[in-house]
């Protein structure tokens, strides 16, 4: 009875005072009510702040400040609630009964507005001068990337990337303000966390905490000669301090070719054929009865035969913790992605290991170690008309992929003369597999206030195996060309970075110093086996034992590069800055080893003056310029040297036995430079309305001198090509961002962000050479490139294309021993002729511009978010459609519906008839393309679970998506793809044969924090 009482009375106390206790199973607990609570938030000026993020402690419950600084929040009245604002320090205010606040929020003084690695250190992003771009770990997780350098499409103002190919695995083209070289590489220099020149491959995209891109020589050029091209500084994710956090992600996608060419059926091929036949006083190829079978048969449908839509999957966890002494991330990825064609696939495994030790006060460690287990089959189709995927656009649609028996049927009498394409992919077999271990530690030492010394070294090891198999149903087994084969590759790098950092302050200067040892050491072998014909195929390429005749090769590299490098940082006031540095790199590569690379560039904060103080418009606003000088390790090693070759023909002494031959290789030239590029830029930096609003401007102009170019020498000198200093080449252009937050209100939020980017590229000079025709791609495209002077690169080279020849003109057309609806050609020299001399300009493969747009909108607990890219002001020169029309090699007749439409008498179209006195050049302007896109690359929604559903099963946050990407193409090109291209250097951009486009995919996904 008195437990009774004294309940009794405790409830009424409690409900007098506005607080219930709730009693289960004998135990007491309290319900506190909740209450309304609104205020104003303000910056230490008294202006509203747009935007804060207000949030209860302990939950992901919260609201935005609208545009007057205002919140409102319903709340329990213990509740703690937590303001964060970009650039202002964070606040917790206990409610305890308030229902009003006032809340001012102080700017950060340690840093504005955030800090980012410059190479070889970290720098507040206000005293940065050089040009430089971030991509936040935040902006990756938007979209479900196989690759890392995905995350630099569109979103990086100056970066032009481009996804050449829809091959599982395969890399993406990057250039940083044009191109550079004309034989050497144009891909930036990858820095993972301070590893140089680092496999991109090897990082899960979830492994990364920022992407920095260093875009100006001033930002560069401490790299050296390896800097030309711009340089990537990617940082991987670290341990948080605190209880062990899981993170764990997948998606899944189901991928497609995004378009079909439009191919004529069985019954309108073989009334084409016949068509073609009687043009030449053939008989028929068809006769009625099979016409006739055609109507209600339409045939093989190579297109959809050789393509398969697959499901590729992606999973990631990752395991972070620790405390101020130790912390670590721990995470494993896989990912499988079958190929957009049979027998195509690629997956990857990656483990990394980021670990952090605090020895002492003075003493540092850190350890990145990362092992990458890449596989893949039938990735490197380089793109050829003899390429299954080009083979399917070539096809015959009157032949079934298999007879009765079950057999493959291996060849037609019309269109191609090349193997059945699904034959040749089922029975090739090009598998790779590749074990990397990588393994980078940091040490760093606090010698005394402001003193520092750091050591970052890594080592690197690589095997890869690769097997072939090119059995008898393949093209090369049909000439007696089948074979197997296994090459075997091993690599293996160290590099020791050793630098003292030195930062002081005295009254208004301030400065850092680096100062910078650094060596680099490489080897490589390879050893391969060859074996032709082999008696049986029954054990694949397991056995080379078994062939009628076997071939081993082995080789061996090594190179070095050791480097000085000196820095200066200098700021007076915050306002006034200057950055300084020289970089001297000794490569084995070269006879004359040293090379300098100085740089200086200079900042001016004009927000921090006096002046600027009481502005209401500008938040930040920065003016920058800088000149330097960097190189491109274009040489390959032992270039400078003279060589004998291995591959010489055989010589019989006794008549039967072949010995090999070692005759002398092609002449050298001893005094190879690195290729420099001298570069000024100019730019701005500026932020409106207390950051709601940022903007980033930058002019460029860069000039490539020693160009290197692959020169040939005349055959009194034992031919063959070597490489010289030549020549020179410019980019100059001008590129813009821009980015805010237009709407933030109580329950909706409008990011976006928009960047462009104008280059243009021009040939300066070739030391005495001007229009050298360049080898193109495959056999499809020799000769359709040209290098010269006062020209941009990926210039298109050939005849320029009229249409054709119409009944009225007829006696003209019969000064070129032509007829009506022959194709008809602009005569340049006017000698009623079509040669060499008529061959001209036809078109580039480069863009004017490139952009990108990104918009995300939040509302509740949903985020729609959608991103725009393309180009504008670029051609394509495909070799694919040029195949699908006939007459040209072994495409001996038409399968596209193109031909349904050539020219009549009575249709007098552009569309060249069938005929003997026709000429159909390839190299033409009939197959040039306007090449400009736009492209939805992603389209995503997201839905956050509330806190309360996830607390029962023991979540912290889940996050479900669904996203396409690839949806739609604006493009007036009308072939599959006019972002892909099989362009092996700047020279034949633009170029395209039998690439298998980019996948369109649908995406569905989760992320989870348990």
């Amino acid at each position: 009875m008195k437990k009774l009482l004294c309940m009794l009375l405790t409830c009424f106390i409690t409900f007098e005072s506005g607080t219930l206790l709730a009693f289960s199973n004998h135990k007491m607990s309290i319900i506190i009510p909740p209450v309304d609570v609104s205020g104003t938030v303000k910056d230490n000026k008294g202006e509203p702040l747009i935007g804060v993020s207000i949030k209860i402690q302990g939950t992901s419950t919260g609201t935005l400040t609208d545009a007057k600084g205002v919140f409102h929040l319903h709340v329990a009245d213990n509740a703690v609630l937590i303001f964060t604002y970009t650039g202002f320090k964070q606040i917790s205010v206990p409610v305890n009964g308030l229902t009003n606040m006032n809340i001012t929020m102080e700017e950060e003084a340690t840093m504005l507005k955030e800090v980012v690695a410059v190479g070889y250190g970290v720098q507040r992003k206000s005293d940065v001068t050089g040009s430089t771009a971030t991509v936040s770990a935040k902006e990756i997780a938007k979209r479900p990337l196989e690759r890392v350098e995905q995350a630099l499409q569109g979103t990086t103002p100056g970066v032009t990337v481009q996804s050449n190919s829809g091959q599982p695995g395969a890399g993406l083209s990057v250039r940083i303000r044009g191109a550079n070289s004309i034989t050497g590489s144009n891909e930036p220099l990858y820095v993972i966390d301070g590893y140089i020149g680092g496999s991109i491959e090897s990082i899960s995209p979830g492994d990364i905490q920022s992407i920095e891109v260093l875009k100006d020589a001033s930002a560069t050029a401490i790299y050296g000669s390896r800097g030309a091209n711009g340089v990537v500084l990617v940082t991987t994710k670290t341990g948080h301090i605190g209880k062990p956090t899981v993170d764990f992600s997948a998606w899944f996608s189901k991928a497609m070719v995004p378009k079909q060419l439009d191919l004529m059926n069985a019954y309108d091929f073989a009334r084409t054929v016949n068509a073609q036949f009687a043009t030449t006083g053939n008989p028929p190829a068809f006769n009625d009865a099979q016409l006739a079978g055609f109507q209600s048969n339409p045939g093989t449908d190579w297109q959809k035969e050789i393509e398969q839509k697959p499901w590729i999957r992606n999973y990631q966890v990752d395991v972070n913790g620790g405390s101020a002494d130790a912390n670590y991330f721990i995470s494993f990825n896989h990912l499988d992605q079958p190929g957009l064609i049979k027998n195509q696939w690629y997956n990857r495994s990656t483990l990394r290991a980021n670990l952090g030790l605090k020895l002492n006060d003075k003493m540092d460690v850190k350890f990145y170690i990362t092992t990458l287990l890449p596989n893949s089959r039938n990735t490197g189709y380089a793109g050829d008309i003899t390429d299954p995927f080009a083979q399917a656009s070539q096809w015959d649609p009157t032949v079934p992929v298999k007879d009765a028996n079950g057999d493959y049927i291996l060849k037609s009498q019309y269109a191609s003369n090349q193997i059945n394409p699904v034959a040749q992919a089922r029975n090739q077999a090009v598998d790779n597999s590749t074990t990397n271990v990588t393994g980078t530690g940091v040490f760093t030492y606090n010698i005394v206030k402001g003193l520092t010394f750091t050591s970052n070294d890594t080592y690197e090891t690589q095997s890869q195996v690769t097997r072939i198999l090119y059995g008898p149903e393949t093209s090369l087994g049909l000439v007696g060309g089948d074979y197997a084969q296994t090459n075997n590759n091993y690599y293996r790098s160290y590099q020791s970075s050793n630098f003292f950092t030195y930062k002081a302050a005295l009254g208004n200067h301030a400065f850092t110093v680096t100062a910078l040892y650094e060596l680099k050491n490489a080897q490589s072998t390879n050893d391969n086996a060859q074996s032709k014909n082999l008696s049986t195929y029954a054990l694949g390429y397991y056995n080379l034992g078994l062939g009628a005749t076997q071939l081993t090769t082995s080789g061996y590299s090594q190179d070095e590069l050791q480097s000085f490098m000196g820095r200066v940082n200098y700021s007076y006031k915050d306002k006034y800055l200057l950055t300084a540095s020289v970089r001297s790199d000794g490569s084995s590569h070269l006879t004359q080893k040293y090379s300098t690379f100085p740089s200086v560039a200079v900042g001016w904060n004009v927000a921090r003056e006096e002046f600027m103080q009481d502005n209401k418009i500008f938040s930040d606003l920065k003016f920058r310029a800088s000149w330097g000088k960097t190189g491109n390790q274009a040489v390959p090693a032992y270039a400078t040297i003279a060589q004998i070759s291995s591959g010489g023909p055989a010589y019989y002494y006794d008549g039967t036995t072949p010995t090999v031959t070692t005759p002398l290789g092609s002449p050298v030239s001893t005094s190879l430079k690195w290729e420099t590029t001298t570069t000024t830029d100019a730019g701005l930096d500026a932020s409106f309305f207390k950051g709601r609003l940022t903007f980033t401007a930058d002019a460029y102009y860069k000039k490539v001198t020693n160009l290197l170019y692959n020169y040939q020498a005349p055959f009194y000198l034992g031919g063959g090509n070597y490489l010289r200093n030549i020549g020179s080449l410019e980019n100059k252009g001008i590129e813009f961002a821009i980015g805010g937050t237009p709407v933030a209100g109580h329950d909706i939020t409008w990011t976006t962000n928009f960047n462009i980017s104008f280059n243009r590229n021009k040939v300066l000079d070739m030391g005495g050479l001007d229009n050298v025709v360049v080898n193109g791609i495959g056999s499809a495209q020799n000769g359709v490139a040209i290098l010269k002077v006062g020209k941009p690169l990926g210039e298109f080279y050939g005849y320029q294309f009229l249409g054709t020849w119409k009944t009225s003109e007829a006696a003209q057309a019969a000064l070129y021993g032509m007829k009506p609806g022959d194709a008809k050609y602009a005569d340049l020299n006017g000698d009623h002729k079509y040669s060499t001399d008529d061959l001209t300009e036809i078109g580039n493969g480069t863009p004017s511009y490139t952009f990108g747009f990104i918009n995300d909108v939040t509302y509740g607990r949903f985020t729609l978010s959608f991103m725009f890219q393309g180009t504008h002001g670029n051609q394509i020169f495909s070799g694919t459609i040029p195949y699908t029309l006939g007459g040209l090699g072994d495409a001996r007749n038409a399968t596209s519906k193109t031909a349904l439409n050539i020219w009549t008498p009575a249709n007098q179209t552009d569309v060249p008839t069938f005929s003997s006195t026709s000429q159909n050049f390839i190299n033409s302007s009939r197959f040039v393309y306007n090449a400009s896109y736009i492209k939805l690359k992603n389209l995503a929604l997201n839905y956050n679970i509330p806190t309360g559903v996830l607390e029962h099963i023991k979540i912290k946050k889940l996050e479900v998506y669904v996203s396409g990407q690839n949806l739609f193409t604006i493009t007036k090109y009308p072939g599959y793809d006019p972002e892909v291209s099989n362009a092996t250097n700047a020279l034949t951009a633009g170029l395209e044969t039998g690439v298998i486009p980019n996948p369109r995919t649908y995406t569905m996904g989760l992320r989870a924090t348990l």
